[in-house]
């Protein structure tokens, strides 16, 4: 399995870490890619201890979330598809 690198921009980075905004534009920046969790928190600006604030404000977007565990690794994938699936298997929270 391809662990692709999370995407950002200055666009996101100058956005207030934790906000609304910036959890949905670098959500939306990393569609289709299975990718690391935490980094992804990373670029949202939270820890993962406060990755369910990324649930919380995801759960109103039309986005579907995969979690997974693979070996030590904390994944997601994120897609606005409904038929897409990442190449592993994983928990489909939403």
């Amino acid at each position: 399995m391809r662990i692709k690198a999370v995407l950002r921009d200055i666009e996101i980075l100058k956005m207030e870490p934790g906000s609304k905004e910036r959890i949905l534009a670098s959500a939306k920046k990393n569609l289709d890619r299975v990718i690391n969790w935490p980094s992804l928190l990373k670029v949202m600006g939270l820890t993962f201890d406060e990755r369910i604030k990324m649930l919380q404000e995801l759960r109103h977007t039309k986005l579907h979330i995969w979690l997974v565990k693979d070996a030590d690794q904390h994944l997601i994938f994120l897609t606005e598809s409904e038929n897409a699936q990442p190449e592993i298997s994983g928990y489909a929270w939403q």
